[in-house]
């Protein structure tokens, strides 16, 4: 994502061109200063008076200004030429503080304001795991939980939950179908998704719809039946079958630290863990499972479905064994194929990076704004600044050789070399203009690699320099204008 980040909402259809003008204006604001307060982001009361009828006005539809980012997303895959890509699947969680109750937001705790984000990432599948940007997302308000009694427990619906055609588990199958069709004709692809949403309605819902997917299985103990043609094997538990399948090829990974979440259900389902490198062994089977008893007959009485395990033979004592159980419409018959699945789900964690990217790097959550219309609107402008972040700090990982033109365009680049604290050489690459906007924001090489808020500290410099230069050059092309007329 190099280029001019007004771009992104160029296609947005909001009923009037100086809309969409404004809209690109309030971008390259916020990408000019990711963490400025709003007032800040301007120059002027007139300015700023502007960018708030943009954020209040009900003619403007945060969905058209999603879509449009989208469909610039869909264009840098097919510029790309990449025919396969991955759409990561995750649900984070916006909260916004302060004592005053927020026309049409919803609420996160009893005492917290906020919605859910249901965010689809759109990445390659060469391994690289790039990041092209944002091409699906819904909300959900939630209602205010009523206080529970100490000692209660909650209500489970059963059954009748699987028929409410407004519950939010619909919202995995729903996003998948609205971003293969934004792809159908230009690229095929992988959904990838944590536990969440391993069910069987949303696999028959791909299946039918011939969608490809990634899935970490969360019900371990349903019962499958593996599909052989040589022997006759009956039911068993999930988990029970996968440990069962003989490996077919072994790999060493890196293990990052994990510090522990302070949320209970967090840790126990991510526990802390310390960084090491782990012996991981890879085993496949292709499996059977039965439509559960309490969904409707109107699902498929079976799915045949293929089963990837990744399993730790060997941890250390004081260390919980990795374990992964992957359910997947991928091909599983070699071994390549096999870590080819395994890889498919590792690219999942670029989308936590973006999740970081607009809370932390653009500071989303502490803006004061006062409706949830306001808010979203916010949002859709806020994505595509954080996703340009995600896209540098990627590359500088996965590429770091490569030409810088790749991430930053000439402009920015021009800009850099007047305040870099080095000089940059002539040809620099994706890693020594990432170090060099870092370092900017106070990062020193010896700390490691740099956070999301020594990149956006580093970015706010850079980006005043840039509209200085474009304001000088905006200038001068006037003065040449007069003089000709």
């Amino acid at each position: 994502m190099r280029g001019e980040i007004g771009a992104e909402w160029a296609s947005a259809e909001l009923g009037h061109s100086t809309r969409t003008a404004r809209v690109q204006a309030v971008g390259r604001r916020w990408a000019a200063a990711p963490r400025a307060s709003f007032p800040k982001m301007v120059d002027s009361d007139a300015e700023l008076q502007g960018l708030y009828g943009l954020l209040e006005n009900d003619a403007v539809d945060y969905r058209e200004l999603l879509a449009a980012h989208a469909r610039a997303s869909r264009d840098r895959i097919v510029a790309a030429g990449s025919s396969t890509i991955l759409i990561v699947h995750d649900t984070t969680e916006f909260s916004f503080g302060g004592e005053s109750i927020r026309e049409g937001l919803g609420w996160v705790s009893r005492t917290t304001q906020g919605f859910c984000a249901h965010i689809a990432l759109a990445l390659s599948a060469d391994g690289a795991a790039r990041p092209f940007g944002v091409v699906g997302l819904s909300t959900i308000m939630r209602e205010r939980p009523e206080p529970r009694e100490k000692g209660s427990k909650r209500v489970h619906h059963g059954a009748q939950s699987c028929r409410d055609p407004d519950r939010e588990s619909l919202r995995w199958g729903a996003l998948a179908d609205e971003t293969s069709a934004l792809f159908r004709g230009h690229a095929v692809p992988i959904h990838i998704s944590d536990r969440e949403a391993d069910a069987y309605d949303y696999f028959c819902g791909r299946l039918a719809a011939g969608q490809r997917f990634v899935v970490r299985a969360r019900e371990l103990q349903r019962t499958v039946t593996v599909l052989d043609d040589d022997v006759a094997h009956e039911p068993s538990r999930l988990r029970a079958v996968a440990q069962r399948a003989v490996p077919v090829v072994a790999r060493e990974a890196k293990l990052n630290r994990r510090p522990p979440s302070a949320f209970p259900t967090v840790r126990k389902r991510h526990p802390p863990r310390g960084e090491r490198v782990a012996h991981l062994e890879f085993a496949a089977e292709r499996v059977r499972v039965a439509r559960p008893l309490h969904l409707p007959h109107e699902l498929a009485a079976t799915i045949d479905i293929n089963v990837v395990h990744v399993r730790e033979p060997e941890p250390p004592d004081d260390a919980e064994p990795v374990e992964w159980l992957l359910l997947t419409t991928e091909p599983i018959s070699t071994a390549e194929e096999i870590l080819r699945i395994v890889d498919y789900y590792r690219a999942r964690w670029t989308i936590e990076e973006l999740n970081q990217a607009i809370k932390t790097g653009c500071e989303y959550e502490s803006r004061q704004l006062e409706s949830a219309h306001a808010l979203l609107i916010a949002l859709a402008i806020c994505i595509p600044v954080a996703c340009q972040m995600l896209a540098l700090r990627h590359q500088s990982r996965v590429d770091p050789d490569a030409p810088a033109s790749t991430v930053v365009s000439d402009k920015r680049l021009a800009a850099l070399r007047t305040i870099a604290r080095k000089p940059l050489p002539k040809s620099p690459t994706v890693l020594e203009v990432f170090l060099a906007i870092a370092a900017l924001g106070g990062h020193i090489a010896r700390n490691g690699r740099p956070g999301w808020k020594t990149l956006r500290l580093g970015l706010d410099h850079l980006m005043i320099v840039e509209a200085a230069f474009a304001a000088r050059d905006q200038e001068r092309e006037a003065g040449r204008s007069g003089f000709d007329e």
